[in-house]
């Protein structure tokens, strides 16, 4: 009897131990990831350092050369001459040195042909002398949940990852500049990698934060024609940490941004003083910031329109309308519905053109942080929670493992992440 006791006792504990590993290992690849999206140093075991960087387009030699030392670099672009024939690298490929100590241990370049495949030219010094070698490089879509703890801040820790989100997060960029030391944020980027050099980013499918000021919350991207932004998982109702302005429509994707464009009607080049958002008919339009409403009214191109004046040097302007909510000379609080999406004036859809004014000079609206509601549009709640509970638990698991991992791509995908729901 008591024997048997005990081998049921040893079975419930092997038991828990295997279905505690597979509920880790059932989202994620078997091996943690060494990911260096901003090509900084990095060192193997104790003795191998390489360093690497991607070749930008035109004149590269400076940059190098102040990375690597001018002799250590005139030495690999001699090796490349002599061993390869290469005398220039190509705007997108990955250069690395590899050193012991002081010495160098090996150049190589990655070449990428296109998004599968590429080659990898590399130069070993054996004694006094170096040797070339080549190899194939097979690329592969992947994604990876990345992984950061805050030393003194996103930009300064790691400036490239940062730019990467700032690029992608749009409204919730100002989140970055939040992070303070000791705080941590983890990014799912679904991209092309070669091993584990991202090349390539499709997009940050959502992002994980564990804050002791902004709190502990998850993101999770939704893309479709109308929906852009980055939403909280599950049916909770949340407003995002505080920002300069107001986001003027909570649920709705940026379709042309600030500066020259094609016109949509002419396909001329010409000067797009704001942002675009998409959004349905009479969709809410909503106050930058507290101000006085000095404009309701049609104004040329932008059909009806609001302007609202909130300091001496601060406008903001919102066109296209269909239905107005405020009168001239009213006085708004941020967040207030001020009127209804449209598509009047010079329009090929429903929309907001959405206009910043600095010392009555337009400015790029995403230069300022924002605050928005996170929970989704009931439209699309149905299929978001399917998708984004998911993620946010793969994110979350790192966050608590404080780590970088592979996930593995059947959860990582849209589309197969709603077939095993």
């Amino acid at each position: 009897m008591m024997k048997k006791i005990v081998f049921f006792i040893f079975f419930i504990v092997i038991a828990s131990v295997l279905f505690s590993f597979y509920g880790y290992s059932h989202f994620f690849s078997d091996r943690d990831v060494e990911f260096e999206i901003s090509w900084d140093s990095k060192t193997s075991g104790n003795l191998i350092t390489r360093e690497f960087v991607q070749v930008p387009s035109g004149n590269y030699n400076d940059i190098f050369e102040e990375m690597f030392g001018e002799e250590i670099w005139q030495d690999a672009r001699e090796q490349y001459r002599q061993k390869f024939g290469l005398t220039r690298f190509m705007p997108g490929d990955v250069f690395s040195v590899s050193m012991v100590g002081e010495r160098v241990f090996s150049f190589d370049l990655h070449h990428y042909k296109n998004r599968v495949a590429g080659e990898k030219y590399s130069i070993r010094k054996v004694g006094e002398s170096y040797r070339k070698e080549k190899t194939d490089i097979s690329l592969e879509v992947k994604t990876v949940i990345k992984h950061t703890k805050i030393k003194e801040s996103l930009k300064v820790d790691n400036p490239s990852l940062y730019e990467l989100a700032k690029e992608r997060l749009l409204w919730d960029w100002g989140i970055l500049d939040k992070l303070e030391p000791g705080d941590s944020i983890s990014f799912m980027i679904k991209g092309i990698f070669d091993d584990d050099i991202l090349i390539h980013t499709f997009g940050i499918q959502g992002f994980s934060v564990k804050s002791r000021s902004i709190g502990d919350f998850s993101l999770v991207a939704y893309r479709d024609y109308h929906h852009g932004d980055y939403f909280i998982p599950g049916n909770r109702m949340m407003l995002s940490p505080h920002g300069e302005l107001r986001v003027p429509i909570d649920h709705g994707r940026i379709t042309s941004h600030f500066g020259y464009r094609k016109d949509p009607f002419n396909r001329r080049k010409r000067f797009h003083n704001g942002i675009d958002i998409i959004a349905s008919i009479n969709t809410p339009v909503k106050a930058a910031a507290e101000g006085t409403v000095i404009h309701v009214g049609r104004k040329g191109a932008l059909g009806k329109t609001v302007v609202i004046r909130h300091s001496e040097n601060l406008k903001t302007i919102y066109g296209h309308l269909n239905r107005y909510h405020v009168q001239t000379g009213q006085r708004v609080q941020k967040g207030e519905t001020i009127a209804g999406v449209g598509n009047t004036g010079r329009s090929t859809a429903p929309h907001l053109h959405f206009t910043v004014l600095l010392d009555e000079k337009p400015v790029d609206p995403l230069i300022f942080t924002y605050e928005r509601v996170w929970t989704a549009p009931f439209e699309i709640g149905k299929d978001f929670r399917i998708t984004s509970v998911k993620r946010a638990q793969q994110m979350e698991e790192v966050m608590s493992q404080g780590r970088t991992v592979f996930v593995k791509e059947q959860f990582a995908d849209i589309s197969n992440v709603t077939k095993n729901k």
